[in-house]
């Protein structure tokens, strides 16, 4: 039998391999998820992974197929992956609309459940591209569903086109290689024409990338309980990236609308 490996990432839960089977620490939500993964399949979204047996193991962790490919993160998509990544997640919320939600299902917290103001859609809800597979540079699958569930549909492409246009300050742009906000901007509006999103619903877009950003940053202090005296770099950082994000939309706005129509 092979060896079990732990993976990096994994969000907030542990995560490990053996062969083609990943392991991820299960938790109240977990049976949704995996009712979700199911549906999935059985609709022929493939770019999801697959339940393993009936989605546990003797130590109650889910089991899930291994993906092959690569994370880019944290280097720039090419401009051709934001078409692909548009018809994935409207590939998704199409199969998502005829999941039967169980009764009792529980979904993980997450402050993107409550905002919004677009159709209500059944989303993966964490599409950084830390969560997306690639191969040949281009998307193929969505991975770590932990907290995918109920979410307003400019929700979960808000957050898409934010995080992987990476809509971030001028720091981050030189040290990854990001290219110009005209450049990014129009990675967003090609995510949103792949998705089919009207120029109608697009109004306020822009409003919604910055408060999603501010929302982000604040749940971020929350989660790892930040305060006056707090002197860990790693929650603060992740603060502040996402707040100069916002800032760094807000400074380029005018940019970003033209661009977006």
């Amino acid at each position: 039998m092979e060896e079990e490996t732990s993976l990096d990432g994994g969000g907030r839960t542990r995560v490990s391999r053996r062969g083609s089977v990943v392991f991820r620490a299960s938790g109240p939500w977990s049976h949704a998820v995996i009712s979700l993964l199911q549906h999935l399949e059985r609709s022929g979204f493939s770019e999801a992974p697959r339940v393993i047996g009936r989605g546990f193991d003797e130590q109650g962790r889910e089991t899930l197929s291994f993906i092959e490919g690569e994370i880019l993160h944290p280097g720039p998509w090419a401009d051709d992956a934001f078409s692909r990544l548009g018809d994935m997640l409207r590939r998704l919320h199409d199969a998502t609309s005829s999941f039967s939600v169980p009764k009792d299902a529980v979904w993980r917290p997450w402050f993107g459940r409550t905002v919004g103001r677009g159709p209500l859609v059944i989303g993966h809800c964490d599409t950084g591209p830390w969560n997306i597979i690639s191969r040949a540079g281009l998307p193929i699958a969505l991975i770590d569903w932990e907290v995918a569930g109920p979410v307003r549909q400019d929700v979960e492409l808000v957050q898409a086109c934010w995080l992987n246009a990476q809509l971030y300050d001028d720091d981050i742009a030189e040290k990854v290689g990001l290219g110009s906000a005209t450049a990014r901007a129009r990675q967003v509006r090609m995510l949103l024409d792949g998705y089919g999103l009207s120029q109608k619903a697009r109004s306020g877009f822009i409003d919604q990338l910055i408060e999603f950003a501010v929302l982000d940053a604040a749940a971020q202090a929350i989660e790892s309980s930040v305060t006056a005296e707090s002197t860990d770099h790693e929650p603060l950082w992740a603060i502040t990236w996402r707040a100069k994000s916002a800032a760094w939309i807000l400074r380029n706005r005018c940019i970003l609308e033209t661009v977006l129509v």
